[in-house]
């Protein structure tokens, strides 16, 4: 039997990862769990963020941000940008032993202890409730070289060993173990 919890914002799991952002020489992070990629042409992501952040206040001035996928042993580092705010710690990545390198295209720098990490320029941004959604053109993709498949072209999950984060019991997770190919097990029910 189920039991109804009303309307709540849970999805499982959930990325988690840091999004940097740049403007006028200020430069912040926050922890990031309400993202998702918003469409592949143009390759695009979009997130949930509170429009009293300072990150979001240098991405709306900058028009940019990069979002960087941590490791999984790298939840300490993620939770302190989430638990401080920019404006009582100035420079949180040096604070969390976080390398900030420069971005390709754009002005927000790139965590270089992320193997995975997303530079963005802003498309849109809808008010939502108590969040702005913030959709980005993504226009660079960086990944370390030890994550990519033999071929070097495709990232591998496993690899990088992204942190995620499970609602309501707020807790950083690593993935699982693959449990079929996906556009191939489905066939079974085509007939």
């Amino acid at each position: 039997m189920k039991k109804r919890l009303g309307p709540r914002e849970l999805l499982y799991p959930m990325p988690a990862v840091f999004v940097a952002s740049a403007a006028d020489g200020e430069v912040d992070v926050m922890a990031v769990a309400w993202i998702a990629i918003a469409g592949s042409k143009p390759p695009s992501v979009m997130l949930s963020v509170r429009p009293t952040r300072r990150t979001f206040e240098l991405i709306e001035r900058s028009g940019e941000f990069t979002v960087n996928t941590p490791r999984a042993d790298m939840a300490a580092e993620l939770d302190f940008a989430g638990i401080v705010s920019g404006r009582t710690v100035p420079d949180k990545l040096k604070e969390a032993g976080l390398t900030p390198l420069p971005g390709s295209v754009v002005s927000a720098p790139i965590i270089a202890e992320c193997p995975h990490n997303l530079e963005c320029t802003v498309m849109r941004m809808l008010e939502h409730g108590d969040h702005v959604i913030v959709i980005g053109e993504i226009v660079e993709t960086h990944v370390d070289a030890d994550v990519l498949d033999e071929t070097g072209a495709k990232p591998l999950a496993d690899r990088i060993d992204p942190l995620v984060y499970v609602p309501t019991v707020r807790e950083y997770r690593r993935l699982g173990e693959k449990v079929a190919d996906a556009y191939s097990v489905g066939k079974r029910y085509t007939g």
